[in-house]
């Protein structure tokens, strides 16, 4: 007689900036049998180190993702699955073209966070019906690229051409061409006021803690 078939182990992390968000993901995570499920702060106690898909907020999925596609980070390939209350155009492209595999709101329920985590450890995507409707409305806007995302976020910091360009291992010609693609993508005359309409869009993340 065949022993009956053992259904997959997924191993998730749960590292969400939001500690009540994170005990709430974690909690209906592990009511689930077919998950294994570590907890813990972003980039605190290496409980994403061998998961295979890290459930977080916002800000710590797209640049987790985006240090995983650049190769900067030495990070394993995981997928990422963000829970969030970020729900524009702007900030849902942002995430996808970062590398987030999956995109669920706050208010989602358990089946689909469970179903999301299924999706995303098998390699596909994930996007709520919220969150695929407004990336499509999305679609017709000019979007930064990812090393344009760069040079904003260090526009942000207060760096100078100079200090970007060292930063980024790229020539001063080549930040102030990103630089007039940034302004006109966003639709500003100046830097100042191209920042301050990168932050009412959501294009730019928080600061790490």
């Amino acid at each position: 007689m065949t022993a009956p078939t053992q259904a997959r182990q997924i191993h998730v992390a749960v590292a969400h900036r939001d500690p009540y968000v994170a005990a709430g993901i974690a909690s209906l995570l592990r009511s689930r049998a077919d998950f294994v499920v570590r907890s813990g702060l972003p980039g605190v106690d290496g409980a994403d180190d061998t998961a295979d898909v890290l459930v977080t907020d916002y800000a710590t999925g797209v640049q987790k993702a985006a240090d995983v596609s650049s190769d900067r980070s030495g990070a394993s390939s995981k997928s990422f699955l963000v829970v969030t209350d970020q729900s524009t155009g702007w900030q849902i492209r942002r995430a996808v073209d970062a590398g987030v595999r999956g995109y669920l709101l706050h208010d989602c329920s358990a089946e689909e966070l469970s179903e999301a985590v299924r999706c995303v450890a098998d390699g596909r995507r994930y996007l709520s019906c919220p969150v695929a409707d407004q990336l499509l409305d999305n679609f017709s806007a000019a979007v930064p690229t990812a090393r344009e995302f760069e040079v904003l976020q260090l526009m942000a910091e207060g760096l100078a051409n100079k200090g970007i360009g060292r930063r980024l291992g790229i020539g001063e010609g080549t930040v102030k061409t990103h630089v007039k693609a940034i302004l006109r993508k966003l639709g500003e005359p100046t830097r100042t006021a191209a920042i301050g309409e990168a932050f009412r869009r959501g294009l730019l993340l928080e600061a790490s803690p």
